[in-house]
This record gives C-alpha cells, structure tokens and sequence, in this order.
C-alpha cells in the first residue's frame, strides 16, 4: 500500500485524505500549534516519506536531508518561502513541489469583494454611527455601484482569476497585471483588458481598486515601492494587499497613504508579520488591517487538492501547481 505522510497543523487534514484515498495508508505526523514537531518525527519524514503533505515550514526542513522524496505538496497556497531555504552551495531538490493552488481562490476572492462593498457601501462607518444611536444617512446615501468601478488585479493566476470572476459578476471592469500577455486557455474571460509590466503605470491611474496576489519574487519585490503609487493621484484608488507584503516597504506605503496618493488600503500581508505594534498603519486613516487571514488552509479543500493530484502522481501525469525551483512561485 502507498504511503503518504501528512504533517500540518491544518487539523484534520490527515483524516479528510484517508477518506478521499481509502486505499492508501496515510500517516500523520504529529505538529504542535506553532509548526514544530519532536525529534524522532523528523527522523521519520527524513528516512521514510517519498509522498509527503506538509506545511512549508516542514518541508523546507527535510528538503535536503531526505533522499527519498519524490513530491512533496504544501499545504499553503504561496511557497515563494522555499526561496529563503535554499542553500546556494547545494544541488537543487529534485523532487517535485506543488502548492495548494485552487483551494484559497473563492475564500481569498470573497475577502476582497467584501471589503469592497465594505467601504462603497461605508458599512463600517455605519456601524460607528449605531453605537452612537445617531440616525444620520446623509453622508451614507452617497455610495458608488459597483457597475461604475474597476479593479487592476496585479497577478491573474488562479486566485487572481476567481478575484476577476467575482468582480465581474458584479459588475465590475478588470484589468489584470501579468508578466506576458496570457493567450488562448491561459485568458480569463472575465478580465477586460490585460496589461504587462510596462504598463503598471497606466493601470494605476485608470481603477478605482488595485489588488496585489503577486508572489515574492525578485521581480515583484518592490514593484509598487518608491513613488509608484502616485499614479494613482487621479481616481486615488484603495490598494488591497492580498499577496506578499514584499510587494512594497513599509516606508512607501504610509508615504503614499499620508500624501492622499491612495484613498486608502486593505491589507493582509506584510513585510513583517506581525505587524510591528508601533508601525504608523495601525493608526492611520481609511486603513484597515487583518492578520494574514484572507485564505486560510482547511482540511477539505487542501484534501482536495492533494488527492486530485495524487491521482496524476500516480498515472505519471503532469501535476497541477508544480512550483518553479528555477522562478520561486
């Protein structure tokens, strides 16, 4: 029977693969809260796992150590992490790594279409007038429907284009930011108009809403830093952060925040997480932050994924999400 080890602190991951692969034996290998896991674990991964379901973390801890691992698939949806682990002096892993892709695209599109109706229909700012007990409305009759809005999506891969789907069914135009122009398959329907990197300028002052799913890499690290938000002078679009906080520092951002560059910003993801308690955007205006929380991994979504690619796995199939050793994403 087929082994597959599973270790993540997604609980009960482990127990919605057993009953999606009932004919493969799956060993759980125990975490505790924080990721971590004893000593004669880790030996078991190092010397038995060749099929191995895991957080980042674990496998970026036996990526070299192991030399029977064949796949490994990450129980998250971005893996640009593995780029930090990588040690310049040794051979690249040869075995293949996949990411959760698919599984966060509808939670990670729902957080995004909700703080934008959040703020066109000033939600939050009538709840603060309720606990007043102020009826007043005539600042709240004034809101924009979402038919009138458009939103630059930086990053159309799979998450990006469940985000583009949303916002069209609502309404909305989408560009969308990608390194080349998609063609045929690789088009989404419900983008408008794509642009290339060149054009991020262009993009910027033409929506209302951008939204960043980049991954980090060397190319988009720093991609919006500097003054390249006042761009968006113009329509002083909200800037949603949903991919990496590399995208931009820290310094840029309130930068462009206190300048009116942008009309505010929702962010999820930071260069340093936590977030500092003394960073200048817990407190400044028009910013709302969340912990990391846009898409979290949940057992049967994440068992989904990794059983639709055991399958290819085991008809010697291409799999689906293959990370990029090569490109970091």
């Amino acid at each position: 029977m087929t082994k597959v080890f599973v270790a993540s602190t997604v609980k009960g991951l482990a127990a919605a693969v057993r009953i999606l692969l009932p004919k493969v034996e799956v060993i759980d290998v125990d975490l505790d809260s924080k990721g971590g896991y004893e000593m004669v674990n880790k030996q078991k991964l190092e010397e038995n796992a060749e099929i191995l379901l895991a957080d980042v973390p674990v496998i970026a801890d036996i990526m070299y150590t192991n030399k029977r691992l064949t796949w490994a698939q990450s129980t998250w949806a971005g893996i640009d992490a593995m780029q930090k682990h990588l040690d310049p002096n040794k051979a690249v892993p040869s075995f293949q790594l996949t990411r959760t892709g698919g599984a966060f695209s509808r939670l990670m599109s729902e957080y995004v279409l909700g703080y934008i109706i959040a703020r066109e229909r000033h939600i939050l700012e009538v709840f603060q007038e309720q606990q007043k007990r102020n009826w007043t409305n005539a600042e709240f009759k004034m809101y924009r429907p979402l038919s009138q809005l458009r939103i630059g999506i930086l990053g159309v891969g799979e998450i990006g284009k469940e985000i583009a789907r949303s916002c069209k069914t609502f309404g909305m135009s989408v560009w969308g930011l990608t390194r080349t122009r998609p063609i045929g398959e690789k088009m989404c329907s419900a983008v408008d108009i794509y642009k290339s990197e060149e054009e991020l300028p262009e993009l910027l002052q033409s929506c209302d809403y951008i939204c960043n799913v980049l991954p980090s890499t060397k190319d988009t690290q720093n991609l919006l830093s500097g003054d390249t938000l006042s761009r968006c002078q113009e329509k002083r679009g909200i800037f949603i952060n949903i991919g990496r906080g590399t995208v931009i520092d820290d310094a840029s951002l309130v930068n462009a925040l206190r300048k009116n560059w942008i009309g505010g910003a929702v962010l999820d993801v930071f260069n340093n997480e936590p977030l500092p308690a003394d960073s200048p955007l817990w407190s400044l205006p028009n910013v709302i932050i969340t912990p990391h929380i846009s898409g979290t991994s949940m057992p049967q979504p994440v068992a989904e994924t990794f059983a639709a690619n055991y399958t290819l796995y085991k008809e010697g199939k291409p799999l689906e999400f293959l990370y990029s050793w090569e490109h970091g994403y």
